[in-house]
C-alpha cells in the first residue's frame, strides 16, 4: 500500500480484491468508474466531512510508471481504459489500488463583535420619574425602553442583518453608586404603584445638589445572512444610553389634587 497525505488527512483505499462492477448510467460515480472514464468528467470531487476528494488511480507496470517512467504513476484524470488494463495488472500482481487526493476544505469564517461593528443600533432611552427632579429621601424611578432591533447592512461583503438584544442594564446614579439590572425597569403607573413608591430599578438620592445618571445597556447579537437563520455571535456589547440631569432637593409636603384651602385635609396642610 501506498500512503497519500495532505495537510492533516491521509487517506487510502487498496483494492485488493476483484474489481467492483462497472457504474451503470444514473449510478454515482466510484473509484472504478472514475478510473475507466465512465463519469461525466475526467475527475469527479465530492464532499465527504468537510474535505474535498478527487479519485485517480496507481499502477506500476515492471518497475515503470503508468506513463512509462521509473517508479508509481499516478494520474489525477481517469487514464484511457485501453491504455491499461486492470486484470492483467492484477495478474502480474502489479496493480495498486485507488488513490483519493484529499485537499482540506476552507474553514466557515467565524464572525465576531468586530465584524458588526458598523450594525451598532439606536439605544432605547434612559427615563426617570418625576421627570428631571428628585425628592431627597424618597424613591426616584429609573427605567430605560430597549427592545430588540435589527439592523441590516453588509456583513463579510454580502447583504446581511444583525440583531441585537439587551440583556441587562447599569445605572449609575450620579452620587458614587450605581445598580445593575436584567430588566429594564417600567414607569410606576405600568407596575400599578404610586408615585416614590420603589421599584427593582429606583434609587434613593440622600442629599440636595445637581446628579449625572448614566445608563448603559448591554446587548446579545446575532447575525442572519438571506435565506438562512440566525446565527448567534460569542459575547455581548455594551453601549450608553442618553445622560439625565435632575436636581435633588428637600420637600416637607407633597400636594396632590386640591392645595390646602381647598382640601384643609390634604397631605400636608
Amino acid at each position: 500500500m501506498r500512503y497519500l497525505a495532505l495537510g492533516r488527512v491521509a487517506l487510502i483505499v487498496a483494492l485488493l480484491a476483484a474489481p467492483t462492477p462497472a457504474s451503470t448510467a444514473g449510478a454515482p460515480c466510484n473509484a472504478d468508474s472514475i478510473r475507466l472514464g465512465q463519469c461525466p468528467s475526467p475527475t469527479t470531487s465530492i464532499t465527504n466531512g468537510g474535505v474535498q476528494l478527487r479519485a485517480g488511480v496507481e499502477t506500476r507496470s515492471n518497475g515503470s510508471g503508468g506513463n512509462g517512467g521509473p517508479g508509481w504513476g499516478r494520474g489525477d484524470a481517469a487514464p484511457d481504459p485501453g491504455a491499461w488494463n486492470e486484470e492483467q495488472a492484477r495478474a502480474n500482481g502489479n496493480y495498486r489500488g485507488v488513490y483519493e487526493v484529499v485537499s482540506p476544505a476552507t474553514p466557515p469564517r467565524v464572525v465576531t463583535l468586530n465584524d458588526i461593528a458598523n450594525f451598532a443600533p439606536a439605544v432605547g432611552g434612559n427615563h426617570m420619574e418625576p421627570n428631571g427632579w428628585i425628592v431627597v429621601g424618597l424613591d426616584t424611578n429609573f427605567y430605560s425602553d430597549a427592545a430588540p432591533r435589527v439592523v441590516e447592512g453588509s456583513l463579510l461583503g454580502q447583504p446581511a442583518a444583525v440583531r441585537f438584544t439587551p440583556v441587562a442594564w447599569r445605572w449609575i446614579y450620579g452620587d458614587g453608586t450605581s445598580k445593575f439590572s436584567t430588566s429594564p425597569g417600567a414607569s410606576w403607573a405600568s407596575l400599578n404603584l404610586r408615585e416614590f413608591d420603589p421599584t427593582p430599578t429606583s434609587h434613593v438620592f440622600a442629599a440636595p445638589g445637581s446628579y449625572a445618571i448614566d445608563l448603559t445597556v448591554e446587548y446579545s447579537a446575532e447575525y442572519q445572512f438571506a435565506g438562512t437563520g440566525w446565527v448567534a455571535i460569542a459575547g455581548t456589547i455594551e453601549l450608553p444610553a442618553n445622560r439625565i440631569v435632575a436636581t435633588a432637593s428637600d420637600a416637607n409636603t407633597v400636594l396632590v389634587n386640591r392645595d390646602c384651602r381647598q382640601n384643609p385635609g390634604g397631605p400636608g396642610c
